[in-house]
């Protein structure tokens, strides 16, 4: 195995850093945040007080969130109803049998083109393909070896997404793989059936990272999904969703970052399923699963059918829930997943529209009405359905599914405060407004070193906070004891919803301001929505260790947030 490491301390060698970090980068960049940063947030004010509570973003030069103007491909409006090209389905690697009876697997990072948009060429990077990766079916309990080779010009890492592996396994910042190097991993999950999935991990790069397309699904089979009967046959009744939005350029090159209010959380104004904007699946009529993913940098969904349809959600982001539960809409933050099964019995020839219906959800989630841009405000179009003949084995809805037990505290509770933008508007009173005129655009953005020339953005900004502290790689922030069982309470003292995640583990739900949370999220997860002003219970156990050296992680998954501070470090020991 071959693998470098990066510490973000004063001293370290330059070859452990990404190709854009250069002398003098980021004290400019540090100018340049706090000028625009605390610009965004004195005219979101200014605008609020001023009954301006509906003025979009766009209407303001370099300002506007959804990539409207000259530089999105093919009109900015996204077409509605049109779907026609296929859903992609992501291929599925079940490992290659070792002499030693584990599974070997092997993933490539590399650059390749895109047809995210029909008739579009985007330059883009992806796992063992041009876009996103192939989905890795892993049996519960079975030893694992994973090659991660990066083909890349800049390094990168892979973290696995809500799996249970030892800190060196994790694939967070510490392990960074160089370009024309490879890192395997090795571990054993010994976690209950999930959709998990793995992503780019580097400090201070995630948000381009993922958005240039590194991102796939894990799976945990454990068999327990057959046995209650549940759709299972991967394409026919169990389907990949993986939503992710996504802006361009004129030239279609993926644009990132090329706003000032992006600093919030990158949003595009084009929505892919799968790496496919608005395709359609052909689904036969009978109960059919559905494994969606908010694949998004920042922005949230709130999953529903045109027609209103019901479903009903089996599973939250790491396993099956207790019993089924019925619902006409489903919102996911950014990295939260979920199951859900669809009653297509008594369709045969129609067809169904999967939507975001975010405006009755949206726009209340942040203090700031330029938080929300005008797909926030409404709505759009995601996925179309088209019923067909059933298809081999029916799958069913069971009653009941999973226990899901009861964990013990037996440690203190730890306290977790998160903040939105420091110190900014001060200094945008000093002047700052005026540093704002001619800074739309690209300009003051990172080196353009993604797919394509793509900007990567600015990163390792002290913007977001928790706990008013910011993400050092050599500061450990949290000490756990392995094989402890501990409450979290963390609390949003931001204007606007974060999302926490937590590695190496999966927690439960105690309450959302001392009330217990809705059915549906009362299994095991990894991310949670946090809205402003709320507090919210956690409580995980600690099975993976995890040193100084290859710490775990919690943090914000916007990753524009994370990437500009709202990241801590804890160990496992």
């Amino acid at each position: 195995m071959t693998s470098t490491k990066s510490n973000r301390m004063p001293g370290s060698a330059d070859h452990h850093k990404p190709p854009d970090w250069k002398d003098g980068k980021l004290s400019r960049r540090q100018i340049i945040v706090g000028a625009m940063a605390g610009s965004s947030l004195w005219l979101a004010g200014r605008a609020h007080a001023q009954g301006m509570g509906g003025m979009m973003m766009g209407s303001m030069p370099g300002m506007g969130q959804g990539g409207m103007g000259a530089n999105a491909a093919r009109g900015a409006t996204v077409p509605s109803g049109v779907f026609t090209r296929p859903m992609p389905i992501p291929g599925q690697l079940g490992g290659q049998p070792q002499a030693d009876g584990s599974l070997a697997y092997e993933l490539r990072i590399a650059p390749g083109t895109s047809t995210l948009l029909a008739g579009v060429q985007t330059p883009t990077w992806g796992y063992n393909g041009a876009y996103l990766g192939p989905t890795l079916r892993i049996p519960r309990g079975k030893r694992v070896r994973i090659q991660v080779r990066n083909a890349l010009n800049q390094p990168t890492t892979t973290h696995w997404h809500g799996a249970h592996v030892p800190g060196t396994m994790d694939g967070g910042p510490q392990s960074l793989i160089a370009p024309g190097h490879s890192m395997d991993y090795a571990y054993t999950l010994d976690q209950p059936g999930a959709t998990l999935w793995y992503h780019p991990h580097p400090d201070g790069l995630t948000g381009p990272h993922v958005y240039a397309g590194m991102a796939g699904l894990l799976l945990v089979d454990d068999g327990v999904d057959r046995a209650l009967g549940l759709p299972h046959t991967w394409g026919v009744d169990d389907f990949p969703v993986i939503v992710q939005d996504r802006r361009f350029g004129a030239d279609g090159t993926l644009r990132y970052m090329n706003s000032m209010m992006d600093r919030m959380g990158m949003k595009g104004d084009r929505f892919l399923v799968n790496g496919c904007e608005q395709p359609y699946a052909n689904v036969p009529a009978q109960w059919v699963r559905l494994r969606l993913v908010n694949g998004s940098n920042a922005r949230l969904y709130n999953f529903a059918f045109a027609s209103g349809q019901s479903f009903y959600v089996v599973a939250s982001d790491a396993g099956l829930l207790a019993h089924p539960v019925e619902r006409r809409s489903l919102l996911l933050a950014a990295a939260e997943r979920a199951e859900i099964l669809v009653d297509l019995r008594t369709l045969q020839g129609s067809t169904l529209v999967l939507r975001s219906d975010s405006g009755s959800v949206v726009p209340g989630l942040s203090s700031m009405p330029m938080d929300a841009d005008r797909f926030d405000r409404q709505g759009f179009d995601l996925l179309q359905l088209r019923v067909g003949a059933p298809a081999g084995k029916s799958g069913r809805l069971p009653d009941h599914m999973v226990a899901i037990p009861s964990l013990r505290i037996d440690a203190p509770q730890r306290l977790f405060s998160l903040q939105g933008m420091q110190g900014m508007q001060g200094a945008m009173r000093g002047g700052a407004m005026g540093a704002m005129g001619g800074m739309s655009g690209d300009q003051g953005m990172g080196a353009n070193t993604g797919p394509g020339g793509m900007s990567m953005g600015v990163g390792m900004e002290k913007l977001f906070s928790i706990n008013h502290q910011f993400m050092e790689m050599a500061v450990i922030n949290q000490r756990v004891r392995l094989g402890s069982t501990e409450v979290w309470q963390v609390r949003n003292e931001g204007h606007m919803a974060h999302t926490f995640h937590v590695h190496g583990t999966s927690f439960q739900i105690l309450s959302r301001d001392g009330v217990a949370p809705p059915e549906y999220e009362r299994g095991w997860k990894d991310v949670v929505l946090v809205r402003r002003n709320q507090t919210v219970r956690l409580i995980a156990r600690f099975d993976q260790p995890a040193g100084k050296d290859h710490p775990f992680m919690y943090h914000c998954h916007i990753l524009e947030h994370e990437d500009n501070g709202m990241m801590g470090q804890f160990t496992v020991a």
